[in-house]
C-alpha cells in the first residue's frame, strides 16, 4: 500500500493526476490510498508524517508548493516529493527540499508513469522487498524480490528470471547487484546474479537454481560458495 497525496489547486489537473495514479495502480497491481488536497496550506498546516509520495503543484494561491514542501521537510525527511509545474526552471528549487523529480504540465500519462515509478522505487528501497522494472519493450513491471530466481546479462540486456516469467530491461548487472545486495543476491559468475533462496544445491561447477544449472566461475567460486553456506546456515 502506498499513501499518495496530490496537492493541486486546479480541479482539472488534480482529477487528471488522480485518474493517472489509479490507472497505474490498476495496471501494475499496486494498492494506493489517495488524498486530494487543493492548496499547500491545507497539507502544511498541522502536517504529520504518513504519506509515502506527495505530488505538489508549485503555484497555488494561499501557500505555494515550495513553502509547503519546506514545512513538510521540517518534520518529515522521508516522504518522496514530486513537483508539478508548467515551468521547468522551477525544478531547480526542488533540490532545496530534496525533491525526487518534477512533472511538467500539461501532464501526459507516459511521463507521469515514469515519475511515479521512480517515486515508488524510492519508497521501496526504504521499505525493502520490491523492485519496479522499466521494461525494454515498454511498460513497467512490479516484482517482489522473493519472486526473482536470478538475473542474467546477455546481448547488452538484463533478464530477470522470476515466478511471473522472464522480463528484459536495459540496465547493467552491476546496478542490479547494488540494488538487490541486501536481499541475498550474489554473483556466481560475471553473467548471473542469483537469489540464494532458490539455490537447491551445487554440482561440480554449477549452481542448481530453481530449474536451471548456472555455471560458477573460478573467480567467483569461493565468494559464492561461502555466501551459499552462510545463507543455508542462517548466518545472512
Amino acid at each position: 500500500m502506498f499513501r499518495i497525496a496530490i496537492v493541486e489547486d486546479q480541479d482539472e489537473t488534480r482529477e487528471c493526476l488522480n485518474r493517472f495514479v489509479r490507472q497505474y495502480a490498476e495496471e501494475q497491481g499496486v494498492q494506493v490510498e489517495i488524498s486530494l488536497i487543493t492548496d499547500g496550506s491545507e497539507i502544511a498546516e498541522h502536517y504529520t508524517p504518513g504519506f509515502d509520495i506527495i505530488f505538489m503543484d508549485v503555484e497555488m494561491p494561499r501557500l505555494d508548493g515550495f513553502g509547503a514542501a519546506e514545512a513538510i521537510r521540517a518534520v518529515d525527511a522521508e516522504v518522496v516529493l514530486v513537483f508539478v509545474t508548467n515551468m521547468a526552471q522551477y525544478a531547480i528549487r526542488g533540490y532545496e527540499v530534496d525533491a525526487l523529480d518534477y512533472v511538467l504540465k500539461p501532464v501526459n500519462y507516459y511521463q507521469f508513469c515514469t515519475k511515479l515509478s521512480r517515486a515508488i522505487q524510492r519508497v521501496q528501497r526504504r521499505r525493502g522487498g520490491q523492485v519496479v522494472l522499466q521494461l525494454a519493450g515498454g511498460g513497467i513491471q512490479l516484482l517482489d524480490t522473493a519472486d526473482i530466481y536470478y538475473l542474467e546479462t546477455r546481448s547488452r540486456m538484463l533478464y530477470y528470471h522470476t515466478a511471473k516469467g522472464e522480463f528484459a530491461v536495459r540496465a547493467s548487472l552491476q546496478s542490479a547487484e547494488k540494488q538487490l545486495a541486501e536481499y541475498h543476491f550474489v554473483r556466481c559468475n560475471q553473467c548471473y546474479l542469483v537469489n540464494l533462496a532458490y539455490v537447491k544445491g551445487i554440482e561440480s561447477d554449477f549452481a542448481l537454481v530453481k530449474d536451471d544449472r548456472l555455471e560458477i566461475s573460478r573467480r567467483q567460486r569461493t565468494a559464492f560458495l561461502t555466501a551459499v553456506a552462510s545463507y543455508m546456515g542462517g548466518v545472512l
